[in-house]
């Protein structure tokens, strides 16, 4: 091949791929503890609680408060499916305070995620993909130590947090969650009203 002809290929070889690396975008999470005047306990939280993102979107999640993990419900974790067929059982380690951690979401489809030490507290998340499909897209229903346990199982059926709102909204922040889903099981068994 001529090297014009190598140089033709190459320039639009380039032009292709363009669209696809300026359609990768880099979205920031913030994973949070914060006081509730009157509670017994604090809130525990993803800021946003829920994202839309498109395949092949990263999210950088930063640990603001201490002891915090992004894990998916996997059957590998010992939880019931709610990430797309084909998502592997990820999870970060505890992150430590002011660093991050970030993972880049391929397949479509709607995607919860739990932090390891606080799921019984509610903090879990709502990430959906491009689409809103896949087990997550399904109300979870298992609200036991494999499912959607405690706190978290309340917070991923709240209505803000519907998928297809996620779409529309792009972006659910953790004070359109209602009150009600923000008081975790356990406050409620300590006498804990509303937030």
């Amino acid at each position: 091949m001529h090297a014009p002809r190598r140089l033709v290929l190459f320039l639009i070889l380039t032009a292709l791929a363009l669209p696809l690396a300026a359609a990768q975008t880099t979205h920031e999470v913030d994973l949070l503890i914060q006081p509730v005047e009157g509670a017994p306990l604090p809130q525990f939280f993803f800021e946003p609680t829920g994202l839309a993102i498109e395949p092949g979107d990263t999210i950088v999640f930063i640990a603001k408060t201490p002891h915090h993990t992004v894990t998916a419900y996997h059957p590998q974790q010992g939880k019931e499916q709610r990430v797309p067929d084909g998502v592997p059982p990820f999870s970060s380690p505890v992150i430590p305070v002011g660093t991050i951690w970030e993972y880049t979401f391929d397949i479509p489809g709607v995607y919860d995620v739990w932090c390891g030490p606080h799921e019984m507290f509610g903090m879990a998340m709502r990430i959906v993909v491009g689409e809103a499909s896949g087990p997550g897209a399904v109300p979870p229903s298992d609200f036991g130590p494999e499912g959607t346990m405690g706190g978290a199982g309340q917070i991923l059926l709240d209505p803000s947090l519907d998928p297809e709102r996620i779409l529309a909204e792009g972006s659910v922040p953790w004070s359109a969650i209602t009150p009600e889903a923000k008081v975790p099981p356990i406050e409620q068994m300590l006498g804990g009203g509303e937030h």
